[in-house]
């Protein structure tokens, strides 16, 4: 793949690389920056303004004045006056600086039209004259070609934009720093038009064909805008444009404006005429890429890598709006091109997703969040990333280009469609569509374009198109520089022509070969060579590695390591100081000792120190061949060694300024698409490759951020220069390096200061080896004792071991360099072994020239022994009883060991450990859950189950996390990457989390591992545990919702790991063998995948599984693990003693994964049971185990044994409780007890900050065991009377040993000083109340004065006070007897307004309304709920949901109606309705009608339809019998009405209710409020019998349905109606007349108590204030209390001293550490 296709003679011929001037060594460092102030750059500082504001007019291709200021020397030089413009050095006699230079009318010469340059600018420009006009133009960025001067082609340049003229006749191509003109028909040259530009990005010819538009510029400098006349071939203006290349030119409509797209992120456009800006749009987040005008010239489209398309207005140069967003796949790049359809206003757009799409200007639809609808139609998808597209000049056809991975593709569609949206589409535009929506917009949107024609162009990438005027011809171009011509009828190349004349037979390289040499890391850090020299005398014989050297290659080299053997018996590293000698001139050598060749041949290479002398075969062939680097052997590593591909740089998530590599090269496709490919190839240049972007950058001639990092002509730039001659191709995308070798192993250094050059050489997969010190990383894991340059040379600092780790193509080898420092005087003692574990230890003692410390006291020893194993410390019996025992130490240690290992102390501490990895939390599992599976971990502690069927039964756990609790591992680890990211960690301790998303960057592990893993995972499925929590959650946040308290996990048998690089399916498989014999999963039939990993995971030969546990036992018992950290398992960590962790990992295999047994043989020891005590020769010593290691308790244990050594009974029980439960202090989460929120060990702290420590243990939970009256230390005060046998039995229980004679004493003496304390502490607080009372006597004056003044401000305001108040409460009073009057006033009118009524509604046809009232009603809540005198129904509460149940019996027959009346109470806050408001909704309205005669059964009442006096907007009555009982059903509710008069809503039943006459009927009839907080408060219930209940819908005065007993009363005389009935109208008038409806509300209030007098607040709380008493001095308040607490102690001194002593134990290391 990526194999380009190349024209005329092969590049391997004509790139041949003259490496023999490369020869010399890497030197130098980066020079350091000069003191003082820095000199003006041309480069940096002048160029820049030249360019901004001289260039545009004075550059080859239009030389106003014939003036060039491209370059320094012609800038000196001058123009058509022939005198020179700069005098270096003579700012006075530099005729620039007078140009340039303002007058008195603030204008200058140059530039022209009022652009003069600022002070400051023209300040820069006159202090580079003065001092020289130095030329610092890097040598590779000098200007190079004009018209005069064009390019001449070794090889053709990448064509990235064509365009007709709009007669047909010329074909503009881009090339390198020129456009050429070729006749369409012909395909001869017409002209070359040469400007500034170095890249062109695109061209375009105006609509008139008399210009042509061009953009493009220096990469990484400078951007401009040509326009150039056609028929002159003549440049009319060049507008330079920001600091990058410009994108995308394109014409108005009318010829006025160029737009185009920049490296900025905005779209700009220009005016022609002038070259003045008409258009900035910042929009876009990325670069704009293209740009094309609509059809009336009013808008502009852009595109960018951002992925979206943007569409601006000009005249405003307002952004309109976002036509589309593109989710690219796999590839990267957003949206390259964008294409107007001559006829439509739409656009066609291509992108980094490989799919053509159209897209309408105008939207036809409602905006919706989310939605496409802008999207007209979807070509059918490419492969790779379309760089351009285009409609025919019908827009019939439509036709993209792309390229992946080297190849090109070019595609014609048809495009003859219909734009219009059909109704149907429309609907599913307005809202979101569902799955079947979606499948049939993607079917709408690919109606009517297919593909004509896909036409393959292998081994070149396809950038540009253009149709011919007529559409007959589609010209295609790219990476080849090869125009190809296909009709576009038949899609067949007709034919083919280079862009450019190939005359030069060469490239010519950058550099010539006797120039200076070149360094090949610029920024290379390189270490000062040792001064220190080894005597010849000293020396008994020299080795030279390697004993043969062999170079096949003209860019192989080879790193000797000459190393001298002392008499002494040491080794010694000699390279730098040897003098060598090359028999024949083969090849020359570094300082360093690095072999370069030089000619072909064989002989011998010598080293020599005086008389002493060793030699090497070398053998040297085909220096002179050809050579075309590969990428993956030779450029991916030089990128990688220059930094190119860091973290830090390319490397990083997002790259650096638009251009990403993948993290240390691990996937070589992407980084080659990214060099080659990407924005059309614009970083490689194939007929100037020095051009080159990438070179560029990298040798500092652009500007960039990463400054220079190599240097032109050096042996890293010719290898990429000539990568990119041949053609920057990638023949095999797979890593080649199989392994890398590191020599010395293991090396070690005598003396503090030395050196020692590491040697990596590289083995591949076809055998073939090869030094790469040069290119590989080779670094010190402890930079404390050993520090690394850039080039493999350690430096010493100390004594010590420091793991060094090599790198190279993801491939990886360590070694431990030890500093042995001065040890004179060492000698050697074989200590005492008690089995294989101290004769392996000692080994490393004797190689390291170590003596350990003595075997600890028996004493030492059982504390140790009870902490490490049970968490709690020995009783004091214990101790005294094991300490007086007089049978053998040895043979006692071991009984007490065999005895704690199974005890229910030992079950609980270990349950606890495992707990803490496991992760139990309620937070994950609920307490009870939480419960549960640390129960089950502790039965299997107790029953000593095996290690690795420990394993498996939690990997491979099914069903109830409550049945089966280790399935509770899913529960807590949910997803496929977290369960194989903890899992690795936790049973292997390796971290495969940071190769998720790239190769590991430290370490073997690559991207591909990560998915094939997980995979094993992916088919675990978990589901509620109906049976044990059918409801029950726990957890949920507004992030990520509650989780079933118990889950079942299952083997669903389906689901795959999606690779997140690929995109692709990831099938499960193993990163290296264990147990098998392949590492491909399901070789075994029955299994599930979990079970294959579980069996994989815990083989006995998995060389991490029992390797990382037997670590963690020796570090939980030793205080540091052989790997340190103890779950960090990496070729860059080595254990510190290989040979003691594989004997421990050998015998825990041996024994059935037995735990206890493991633990018994560290524990039996003698490396275990030294003494904390150091000497001489182990004071340095931190990971040999020499000595015992004082470690800090852990935070559960030392809460423990507080209680434990104190006799308290504990609040809680430390070890047991929940990772989320803890004291009332925090006393557990400070003292670093683990979160449970992950597996790592650092998620324990046990780091030693003694005073925070301390501070915890003096405060509440260690202070109340302490002083309970009930513990243990109160009962020795009692027992002991003896004070001497007191103070010993609180040691021994406390710190478990005796006291010494001195202790005693200080103690006794301590106790005998508490009541001359006291006397003291009387005496000072004495002391200190005389010394206050004056000041406490000044301070009470000056608050009585206070006070006096305050009381007479407030009684001097009083009288005023109390008048306002008066007059206020006045104003109140009126206002509510004005409101009172208006209700009265009114209701005399209401008798009238009610006679008035009846008499219209006299005679009038009327639906009767029949009232019922229930004979039962409750409600959802059972809230208090009453039936009024008027019939009404009143419920109770506040805002909730809300359903009423009622139950009414009536005789009426042939029921046909319904009716509820929300009825207004004043007891509510302003309406019918129980919410703030007054509003309500009712959801749902639910009726069954029931004869009462014997065995009737009970019928649904179906509503037809309904009708209400007011609905809600939104809302609507017939939605109250849809059946949806659901909260957010929108059913009836009157927002925006009247609130303070009744509403109805009217029911039609489908079918009549017959009813009974005798018996009568019941109906139940439910009353639902479930919309959020809205429930009804009021309302009345009413049937009809009216044939059609809707036809007179409301029941309100002056409608024509009415109650019918209102109905009766108006239908008789006004002379015959009774009181009753006169009373009866009247109020049924009253409440539905709105403003007496107003007026009782308004009547109700509330009205507002008269706020309060603010001054006379004021003046108040000034009175308090003064009245507060003085304060007390807070040391003499705290010193009072001292003293209490004092008085109070010497009621009990003997319990004081003895608590006070507690407390001083307490608070000691030896306590607070296991020692």
């Amino acid at each position: 793949m990526f194999m380009r296709q190349l024209r005329g003679l092969s590049r391997s011929k004509i790139l041949v690389v003259s490496l023999l001037a490369q020869c010399a060594a890497i030197h130098g460092e980066e020079a350091s920056g000069e003191a003082g102030l820095r000199p003006v750059s041309y480069w940096n500082d002048i160029r820049p303004l030249m360019q901004a504001s001289c260039q545009g007019c004075h550059q080859p291709a239009k030389a106003k004045g014939d003036y060039i200021l491209t370059d320094v020397k012609r800038l000196i030089l001058g123009g058509e006056s022939g005198e020179s413009a700069i005098a270096p050095g003579s700012p006075e006699q530099s005729y620039l600086l007078e140009q340039i230079t303002p007058g008195a009318n603030g204008k200058a010469e140059m530039p022209p039209r009022d652009k003069a340059l600022h002070e400051t600018e023209i300040a820069l420009i006159r202090r580079w004259i003065v001092e020289g006009a130095v030329d610092d133009t890097p040598e590779n960025a000098f200007q190079k070609y004009d018209m005069e001067n064009p390019p001449v082609y070794a090889d053709a340049p990448i064509v990235t934009s064509m365009d007709y003229s709009p007669d047909g006749s010329l074909l503009a191509i881009a090339g390198f720093h020129e456009v050429i003109l070729q006749d369409a028909s012909k395909g001869s040259m017409v002209a070359r038009l040469v400007g500034l530009s170095e890249r062109i990005e695109s061209v375009a010819f105006s609509p008139d064909g008399s210009m042509l538009a061009v953009t493009g510029g220096l990469p990484g400098r400078m951007g401009e805008v040509q326009v150039w006349d056609v028929a002159k071939r003549s440049l009319k203006i060049s507008v330079p444009v920001t600091y990058d290349t410009l994108y995308g030119a394109a014409w108005s409509p009318d010829n006025t404006l160029i737009s185009f797209g920049c490296s900025d992120n905005t779209l700009r456009a220009i005016r022609v005429r002038d070259g003045k800006q008409v258009l900035l749009m910042g929009g876009h987040n990325d670069w704009v890429l293209d740009s094309v005008f609509s059809r009336d010239g009013k808008q502009v489209i852009s595109v960018g890598r951002d992925m979206t398309a943007k569409h601006t207005e000009v005249e405003s140069e307002r952004l309109i709006d976002n036509l589309t967003s593109i989710t690219p796949g796999a590839l990267k790049g957003g949206i390259a091109a964008v294409a107007g359809h001559p006829t439509k206003d739409e656009v066609l757009v291509g992108g980094s997703d490989g799919q053509p799409q159209v897209f309408r200007l105008k939207r036809q639809t409602a905006r919706k969040i989310g939605d496409n609808a802008n999207l007209v139609r979807k070509f059918p998808r490419m492969p790779g990333r379309i760089w351009d597209v285009s409609f025919d000049p019908a827009g019939k056809r439509a036709a993209a280009v792309s390229s992946l991975n080297g190849d090109g593709m070019v595609t014609i569609y048809s495009s003859d469609y219909d734009s219009g949206i059909p109704d149907d589409i429309k609907k599913i535009f307005n809202k979101t569509p569902n799955g079947g929506e979606k499948q049939k917009l993607e079917g709408y949107w690919a109606r009517e374009v297919s593909e004509l024609h896909s036409i393959e162009m292998p081994g070149v990438e396809i950038f540009c198109l253009a149709f011919s005027p007529d559409g007959r011809i589609l010209a295609v171009a790219g990476a080849d520089g090869t125009v190809r011509f296909i009709e576009v009828a038949s899609g067949k190349v007709t034919r083919e022509a280079v862009a450019v004349k190939i005359e030069g037979e060469v490239i010519a390289d950058s550099v010539s070969e006797g120039e200076k040499r070149r360094l090949n890391r610029k920024r290379g850090k390189r270490a000062e060579i040792s001064e220190r020299t080894i005597s010849p005398n000293e020396i008994s014989a020299l080795v030279l590695d390697p004993a043969e050297i062999v170079l096949t290659e003209p860019n192989h080299y080879a790193q000797i390591l000459v190393t001298a053997r002392l008499k002494t018996g040491g080794r010694v590293d000699v390279t730098r100081q040897v003098f060598t000698e090359v028999s024949g001139g083969l090849a020359a050598i570094t300082e360093r000792g690095q072999v370069k060749p030089l000619r072909d041949g064989e002989g011998v290479l010598a080293a020599r120190i005086g008389g002493i002398k060793v030699e090497a075969r070398l053998k040297v062939t085909n220096v002179h061949s050809a050579f075309a680097p590969d990428y993956v052997r030779d450029v991916k590593p030089v990128i990688s060694r220059m930094g190119c591909d860091a973290g830090t740089c390319h490397g990083a998530k997002d790259g650096k300024n638009g251009f990403k590599l993948s993290l240390r090269g691990y996937d070589p496709i992407f980084d080659v698409r990214g060099f080659s490919d990407d924005i059309s190839g614009r970083r490689v240049n194939y007929a100037s490759p020095d051009d080159s972007l990438m070179l560029l950058k990298a040798t500092g001639a652009v500007p960039h951020e990463g400054q220079q990092v190599t240097e032109p002509g050096s042996e890293y730039y010719q290898i990429i220069r000539d990568w990119i001659s041949n053609g920057s191709n990638l023949e095999d995308p797979k890593p080649v390096v199989k392994s890398i070798v590191v020599t010395p192993k293991n090396p070690v250094i005598q003396e503090v200061g030395g050196q020692q050059q590491i040697r990596v050489v590289a083995t591949y997969t076809d055998g073939s080896k090869r030094d790469v010190t040069r290119e590989a990383f080779v670094e010190s894991a402890n930079q404390d004792v050993a520090i690394h340059d850039d080039y493999g040379l350690m430096t010493t600092l100390r004594r010590g071991e420091a793991p060094v780790l090599a790198r190279y193509e993801g491939a990886y080898a360590a070694t431990t360099l030890t500093v042995m420092g001065d040890r004179s005087g060492f000698e050697w003692v074989e200590p005492p072994a008690w089995g294989q574990i101290d004769s392996l230890v000692a080994e490393k003692w004797q190689r390291m020239k170590i003596l350990p410390s003595d075997v600890c006291t028996d004493e030492e020893f059982l504390r140790r022994v009870y902490l490490d194993l049970t968490g709690l410390p020995p009783k004091p019996l214990q101790l005294k009883l094991f300490v007086a025992d007089p049978t053998d130490s040895r043979i006692k240690r071991e009984e007490v060991i065999d005895d704690l290992i199974g005890s229910p102390e030992f079950v609980q501490h270990w349950t606890n450990k495992w707990a803490d990895m496991l992760m139990v939390n309620s937070k994950f599992l609920g307490g009870e859950g939480a419960k549960i599976y640390r129960e089950w971990i502790r039965k299997e502690v107790e029953a000593n189950t095996p290690y690795d069927i420990f394993v498996r039964k939690i990997l491979t756990a099914t069903g109830s996390n409550k049945e089966n609790p280790p399935a509770s591992y899913f529960k807590i680890h949910r997803t496929p990457d977290m369960l194989m990211e903890n899992t690795t960690h936790l049973f292997l301790a390796t971290r495969f989390n940071c190769n998720k998303c790239h190769d590991h960057p430290f370490e073997r592990w690559t991207q591909d591992q990560y998915y094939e893993i997980a995979a094993f995972f992916s088919q675990v499925k978990l589901e509620r545990d109906g049976k044990n929590a059918p409801k029950q959650n726990i957890g949920g946040t507004a992030v990520e919702g509650a989780k079933p308290l118990y889950e079942i996990t299952k083997d669903a048998g389906e689901g795959e790991m999606k690779h997140e690089r690929t995109g692709e399916i990831t099938k499960p498989g193993f990163p290296y063998l264990a147990g098998q014999d392949t590492p491909e999963a399901g070789g075994v039939v029955g299994l599930t995948r979990r079970e294959e990993l579980a069996a994989w995971l815990t083989a006995g030969d998995n060389q991490f599984f029992a390797r990382s546990y037997a670590n963690r036992i020796w570090g939980y018992l030793l205080g540091t693990g052989v790997i340190e950290p103890l779950d960090d398992i990496r070729a860059g960590n080595p254990p510190s003693n290989p040979e003691l962790l594989d004997y421990l990992t050998d015998r825990f295999v041996q024994e059935g994964f037995d735990v206890r047994k493991l633990i018994a043989e560290v524990c039996k020891s003698r490396t275990y049971q030294l003494s904390l005590g150091i000497n001489k020769w182990n004071e340095d010593d931190d990971i040999n185990f020499s000595h015992a290691k004082a470690r800090r308790l852990p935070a559960e244990v030392l809460y423990d044994a507080v209680y434990a050594v104190t006799g308290a009974a504990p609040k809680l029980q430390a070890k047991e409780i929940d990772a989320k439960q803890d004291t009332k202090s925090g006393l557990l989460a400070t003292l670093g007890r683990p979160t449970r929120e992950s597996a790592c060990e650092c998620d324990r702290a046990n780091d030693v900050q003694l005073s925070g420590v301390m501070a915890l243990l003096s405060g509440p939970d260690i202070a109340d065991a302490i002083a309970d009256p009930k513990n243990a230390i109160a009962k020795l005060v009692a027992e002991k009377e003896d004070d001497r046998k007191l103070i010993t039995e609180i040691f021994l229980r406390v710190i478990n040993r005796t006291p010494s004679d001195a202790e005693i004493k200080s103690v006794r003496e301590s106790w005998a000083e508490i009541q001359s304390d006291h006397d003291a502490m009387l005496a000072e607080l004495a002391k200190r109340e005389k010394e206050w009372e004056p000041t406490r006597r000044q301070r009470e004056a000056r608050r009585m004065e206070g006070i006096t003044k305050a009381s007479n401000a407030v009684e001097a305001y009083q009288p005023q006070h109390d008048a306002e108040r008066k007059r206020l409460e006045e104003e109140r009073e009126a206002k509510i007897a004005a409101s009172k009057k208006a209700v009265t006033e009114y209701e005399s009118q209401l008798v009238t307004k009610a006679e008035e009524f009846a008499d219209r509604m006299k005679g009038k046809r009327a639906t009767r309304w029949h009232l019922l009232t229930p004979g039962s009603i409750a409600t959802s809540d059972k809230s208090k709920v009453e039936v009024l005198a008027d019939g009404s129904i009143r419920g109770s509460g506040g805002e909730r949901p809300l359903d009423y149940r009622l139950s009414l019996e009536t005789k009426i027959t042939n029921i046909t109606g319904l009716i509820v009346e929300a009825v207004p109470d004043l007891s509510f806050k302003g309406g019918p309705g129980l919410s703030k408001d007054g509003n309500f909704v009712i959801t749902e309205v639910e009726a069954k009608w029931q004869g009462l005669e014997a065995g009737s059964k009970e019928v649904p009442v179906v509503f037809g339809d309904a009708r209400a006096t007011f609905t809600q907007k939104d809302f609507d009555v017939k939605r109250t019998f849809d059946g949806n009982l659901d909260g957010g059903n929108r059913g009836w509710a009157i927002g925006g009405g009247n609130y303070k008069i009744p509403h109805r809503a009217v029911f039609k039943m489908r079918d009549v209710i017959p009813g009974n006459a005798d018996k009568g009927v019941k109906l139940n009839v439910g009353i639902l409020c479930r919309f959020k907080s809205h429930p009804l408060g009021k309302f009345r219930i009413y049937i009809t019998t009216t044939p059609d209940p809707l036809q007179h819908t409301g029941i309100a005065a002056g409608e024509a349905g009415l109650p019918a007993r209102i109905a009766e009363v108006v239908e008789k005389d006004a002379s015959t109606r009774s009181e009753v009935d006169r009373v009866l109208l009247r109020n049924w008038v009253a409440e539905s007349d709105a403003e007496y409806q107003h007026r009782l509300w308004a009547a109700k209030g509330p009205f507002p108590a008269i706020p309060a007098d603010k001054k006379m607040e004021e003046l108040k709380k000034a009175l308090e204030y003064a009245k507060i008493p003085i304060e007390e001095d807070p040391r003499l308040v705290r010193f009072r209390r001292d003293v209490e607490m004092s008085a109070g102690q010497l009621k009990n001194l003997r319990l004081t001293a003895a608590q006070d002593l507690t407390w001083a134990l307490i608070n000691n290391p030896a306590f607070l550490f296991n020692h």
